[in-house]
């Protein structure tokens, strides 16, 4: 009887520590979401398009961007892991595998270098589609997710209806020539579609 009673007050406390609602997890995915802004494309780099890295890598600039499931945004949070690319002309590639690149530029942290997992994700070259200003920053919208929005037989009256301007795939807030107006809902900073 004295070892179950031993056993029992550890198991109390653990179940203490773990969480009652999964309101909090749904609050944290949320902000994380908010927080990250638009998937950055990383491609390799390639000296017939970046030219050969001797003579051009001091028209590069290093940028730290963050590694969140294999996909880079320009924001941290909580988790992420800083990877150093460079970006030139409005494109972000990782840099030259050449063993002669390491210790070369001064400004590139090496600490925060592509690991193989990076070079094995990075995207062929692609020519970067130039988006006209007027659009605006990009807006991530999601589908509609109840643990975010509320059901909607009863939450729907605070959500607000926005229109936001579709262009290959991307949505921005503002109007330009090629775009396609879409009805969406916005609630708590959040943009989803019904």
């Amino acid at each position: 009887m004295r070892i179950s009673k031993w056993m029992a007050a550890p198991l109390a406390v653990a179940l203490l520590a773990l969480p009652t609602q999964a309101k909090a997890q749904v609050g944290i995915s949320v902000r994380f979401g908010t927080r990250l802004g638009p998937d950055i494309g990383v491609v390799a780099y390639s000296p017939e398009r970046h030219g050969d890295w001797h003579e051009n890598y001091r028209k590069w600039t290093p940028v730290t961007l963050y590694d969140i499931n294999g996909h880079y945004y320009r924001n941290a949070v909580e988790g992420a892991r800083p990877v150093v690319v460079y970006s030139y002309n409005g494109e972000y590639f990782l840099p030259p595998t050449d063993r002669e690149w390491i210790g070369r530029d001064r400004r590139y942290n090496y600490k925060r270098a592509p690991v193989e997992v990076d070079f094995g994700r990075a995207r062929p070259y692609q020519p970067v589609e130039r988006v006209d200003p007027r659009f605006g920053a990009e807006i991530g919208v999601f589908g509609f997710n109840a643990q975010v929005a509320g059901d909607w037989h009863r939450s729907y009256r605070r959500w607000t209806p926005v229109t936001v301007y579709e262009y290959h795939g991307h949505y921005y807030p503002n109007n330009a020539p090629g775009a396609r107006p879409v009805q969406i809902y916005r609630y708590q900073n959040e943009y989803f579609f019904p």
